[in-house]
């Protein structure tokens, strides 16, 4: 009797440690699955998904995106530059782009753990009200502002940071691709000679 109750035990243990461990590695390498990458922006097609099953809810809640429909907006992360190293507080960077086919736009950076940066320079976003629609723009993204017009500051991101460009309302011509995105270029860093 013993016996059979430990072999119910150890198999009830086994099959919890094999759900719990799929269901960790469906999460931690899923999201693999319905990424798209547009040079260095990666884009998420299921985010806002109706069609999103429960692993894809999963995976989208975890992340602590709360998105959309895609005719609402279109999101796009940037975690690299453009030499694939993780972006740095310690680095100041171009972000520059041209006019996005959208009623709206805006580009918000999150820190390692996708929180807003805590510092005190209140700029944390910039959007289209700032800058506008219709003509080229450009944006500093550093710990310190400098004589920069549009600024994103870096300060206290640390290493790892991210930004995230929302396209709200994109225009059914808005065709997302390295050339339509917003590049990121290094113009320094601390430390390099």
């Amino acid at each position: 009797m013993l016996r059979r109750v430990l072999a119910w035990a150890a198999a009830a243990l086994i099959g919890v440690a094999l759900g719990v461990g799929s269901a960790w590695a469906t999460l931690e390498f899923g999201r693999a699955g319905f990424i798209e990458h547009y040079g260095s922006w990666a884009h998420s097609r299921a985010a806002g998904s109706q069609a999103a099953g429960p692993y894809t809810r999963a995976i989208i809640a975890r992340d602590g995106l709360l998105a959309l429909s895609a005719r609402e907006a279109l999101y796009f992360t940037l975690y690299e530059d453009e030499e694939g190293r993780p972006l740095d507080e310690s680095c100041v960077y171009d972000l520059s782009g041209p006019p996005l086919a959208a009623r709206w736009w805006s580009v918000t950076l999150y820190d390692a753990d996708n929180y807003l940066v805590r510092n005190n320079d209140h700029a944390g976003s910039i959007d289209a009200s700032r800058i506008g629609l219709d003509s080229m723009w450009s944006v500093r993204v550093s710990p310190v502002r400098g004589n920069a017009p549009h600024w994103l500051s870096s300060r206290a991101a640390g290493r790892d940071f991210s930004l995230t460009l929302r396209v709200y309302n994109p225009h059914r011509d808005f065709r997302a691709s390295a050339e339509t995105l917003p590049r990121l270029t290094t113009l320094s860093c601390a430390g390099e000679a």
